[in-house]
């Protein structure tokens, strides 16, 4: 969420209709009590305290996080229940169910987002909108009814998004009942509903062409019909414009929270359904399964949410530990984050997996992290280094394994830290491996780690041309460097990188 978008929340559905802008450094406060931000006096099993929305700020700008304050029923996030004091990223249309209410997060300055529905729930005279009777107990499910809740359930599950969730459902309430149009709505506050997917007169585009009012009453927590009696109020222009007959509402919920309707009517002379309730015993079993397959979407999601956060505080904690190796020597000053670049694309050019990729990234920024360990006076020196003070240099591999081994997201990246000086012949260090006995990051990182020093001007030397840089690196394939890698980097494009050594060049001469 940027800064300058202005985010509310606001009741989708409770006893009462609340607003709460999120502005200024927060935190905001959410409970019964009359000194919170948001006071949900009317909520019965609101605690005083209930929850808390915290200010942060993160590459994408500035963010809202969610935290349950140790309340006594919970606070949940689309469906899902949120640890205590563990907060959560909030995103825009993601709901806040605080029983009894369930607000959304919107965004106020976006408002073409979702499709307006006509609102009828106060002019319907003369018809009947009805919770449906279950008195009678459970009914059979035809045998055809039954073979397509198993093809609808088998699609859902392999699902990966709500939409291609909803677009499963319709197809099946379509398939399955006597309803000649299915809708999948997702209601929205400030009376506006996203239509996900349809079948039949139901327009998926502009205006809804369904009633509000059977949405609103849906929206209880109850599936609902709809039947037009023999008079009808002419204030009632919805359902007269689209000749509505019959209409049934099904809700799918997240916990006590209505994230959804599978709605269904039969209009302008379509035949209407004979036997109703059977329809409707068939779509309450797939809004049972539509609600299983979101909960899991959403539980997903809400993990995705924290394994970002936690992916940001390691990058945070990187970018801490690249600026002291920088401090420490001026003359390297961006090296870590060039190398890191350069690395990746070599990963690239392997093709390796994305996850693989950002690894090696990570562990070109902090492979130099062991000259933490070496005198300022020796990083800088202009001469040559004695053999001890190069026996010293030669330990930073090892240095920075074990000051990074105690964090657990950096164990992937720890044999290329320890390995990047390592060479094919086997006459590197520490170890003297040899060959693909060297862990594949060290060799990616030897090129890379080489090409920049040989680019860089430094306290002894100056830097070198591209053409001797790019001759020294194919000259030493096979002997210090991979020759596989070696022909693969030799296919980077540098303009990218020439950028980066302007910019670290202008930012140490500043």
């Amino acid at each position: 969420m940027a800064e300058e978008r202005k985010i509310v929340i606001e009741t989708l559905h409770g006893p009462e209709s609340l607003t709460l802008a999120l502005a200024g450094d927060g935190p905001l406060t959410i409970g019964r009590g009359h000194e919170n931000d948001l006071v949900l006096a009317s909520g019965k099993t609101v605690s005083r305290h209930h929850a808390v929305l915290s200010k942060s700020t993160g590459d994408e700008g500035v963010f809202w996080k969610l935290k349950d304050k140790a309340s006594r029923h919970g606070t949940f996030l689309n469906g899902i229940k949120i640890k205590h004091d563990h907060g959560v990223r909030l995103r825009i249309g993601d709901l806040i169910t605080i029983e009894s209410f369930t607000f959304e997060v919107v965004d106020t300055e976006d408002e073409h987002r979702y499709q307006e529905s006509f609102d009828d729930a106060n002019t319907i005279g003369g018809t009947s909108i009805l919770q449906l009777d279950r008195s009678s107990g459970a009914r059979g499910l035809a045998q055809e009814r039954l073979t397509a809740l198993l093809k609808c359930s088998r699609e859902i599950h392999s699902a990966k998004t709500e939409e291609k969730v909803a677009g499963t459902l319709a197809v099946a309430a379509s398939e399955g009942t006597a309803f000649g149009n299915v809708a999948i709505v997702q209601p929205r506050s400030g009376g506006r509903v996203k239509i996900l997917a349809s079948q039949g007169m139901i327009a998926l585009e502009g205006t809804p062409n369904l009633s509000r009012s059977l949405l609103n009453a849906a929206l209880e927590g109850e599936s609902v019909r709809y039947q037009k009696a023999e008079v009808v109020d002419d204030q009632a222009q919805s359902i007269m414009q689209y000749s509505i007959e019959e209409a049934v509402c099904i809700p799918v919920k997240l916990g006590s929270a209505v994230v959804g309707c599978i709605y269904l009517d039969n209009r302008n002379g379509q035949v209407r359904g004979q036997s109703v309730e059977d329809d409707c015993d068939f779509c309450e079993a797939l809004a049972e399964i539509a609600s299983l397959a979101i909960a899991n979407l959403k539980r997903l999601d809400i993990e995705r949410r924290h394994a970002e956060e936690r992916h940001g505080f390691l990058l945070g904690t990187v970018a801490a530990l690249v600026s002291a190796i920088d401090a420490k020597d001026t003359y390297t000053c961006g090296h870590s984050e060039r190398v890191a670049w350069l690395a990746k694309e070599i990963a690239r050019k392997l093709e390796l997996d994305e996850v693989t990729i950002e690894q090696i990234h990570i562990c070109g920024l902090v492979h130099d992290i062991g000259k933490i360990g070496i005198p300022e006076a020796i990083l800088r020196k202009p001469g040559k280094l004695t053999d001890e003070e190069f026996d010293q240099i030669r330990a930073h591999p090892v240095i920075g394994e074990t000051i990074l081994q105690d964090v657990p997201q950096l164990m992937p990246v720890l044999p290329g830290v320890r390995s990047h000086h390592e060479r094919w012949d086997g006459r590197g260090y520490p170890d003297g491996t040899s060959e693909t006995e060297t862990p594949l990051f060290g060799r990616i990182l030897g090129i890379a780690d080489a090409f920049d020093a040989m680019c860089s001007s430094r306290a002894y030397r100056k830097k070198l041309n591209r053409s001797e840089v790019l001759d020294e690196i194919t000259a030493c394939s096979g002997s210090q460097f991979d020759p596989e890698l070696v022909k693969l980097f030799l296919l980077i494009d540098f303009i990218h990188y020439d950028v980066m050594i302007d910019f670290h060049v202008s930012q140490a001469s500043g």
